[in-house]
């Protein structure tokens, strides 16, 4: 069957209509979708459109999906924070060390290297701590 304008239209707002609020997830659902109605020899648009609707599990499932892929673009959120914050805390405690071997040295930029940690670590770490924490909560109750 070839698929009209309003027949995709009409997938589009349905999906809508049951929930699916991520853009690049219903572009996916209407892709497997206008694709399985279309391998199909039938030119009935209605009996393929609730075939391939149970076939890919109803509007329950896509519910589902949904949810899966908010809780996928959280977890990419958290590892990127995590990542954030690791580097951070490297070269904070780099800073650190070298500012406490050069002080011990009694070789210049000590003071320097020791302030240049202590704002990384207040300008950046602290921030970055504090918004994964919020980000973590704030899905809890979500």
């Amino acid at each position: 069957m070839k698929l009209q304008e309003k027949h995709i239209d009409f997938i589009e707002n349905s999906l809508k209509l049951y929930g699916v609020k991520s853009e690049a997830l219903r572009e996916d659902l209407i892709d497997h979708i206008c694709t399985f109605i279309e391998t199909q020899d039938s030119e009935d648009f209605n009996t393929l459109y609730q075939e391939a609707l149970q076939k890919f599990g109803g509007y329950s499932s896509f519910q589902d999906l949904q949810l899966e892929t908010n809780l996928q673009k959280f977890a990419q959120e958290v590892i990127l924070l995590s990542k954030l914050k690791f580097s951070a805390s490297c070269i904070v405690l780099l800073l650190f060390v070298l500012s406490f071997i050069f002080k011990i040295m009694h070789w210049p930029y000590a003071n320097t290297m020791m302030i240049a940690g202590l704002l990384v670590a207040v300008l950046v770490l602290v921030p970055i701590h504090f918004y994964a924490k919020y980000k973590s909560s704030v899905h809890k109750f979500s």
